[in-house]
């Protein structure tokens, strides 16, 4: 499931909302950004009712500032509300996929 996140409030009430959420936030005129949202959502999938959220900064400045981003993209893993993983700009698949599984798990047991 994606979602698109067009404001401070829809962010916050996404991850509060889910129990285990991921976050690719990207800009319009980044080929890095568009090229891995495909490779993020296709980890994602793997994952039942884990959700997708992306903001796109160049609509959605002031997300820079909320989550003290400096560079895109920057894909990020929310447990229970808060920040466990991020990866920025360089993103490691095999890494992201491996700590979205821990946080998976650690949600049944």
């Amino acid at each position: 499931m994606q979602q698109i996140l067009a404001t401070i409030d829809s962010f916050h009430d996404f991850i509060a909302r889910h129990p285990l959420a991921v976050i690719h936030v990207m800009r319009d005129n980044c080929s890095v950004c568009h090229a891995v949202l495909p490779q993020i959502a296709d980890v994602v999938k793997d994952f039942p009712n884990v959700p997708l959220g992306i903001v796109n900064q160049s609509e959605l400045e002031e997300i820079a500032g909320e989550l003290s981003i400096f560079t895109v993209p920057v894909d990020l893993i929310y447990l229970d509300g808060k920040e466990m993983h991020r990866q920025g700009r360089f993103i490691d698949m095999q890494q992201f996929e491996h700590q979205l599984n821990l946080m998976y798990q650690s949600l049944d047991s």
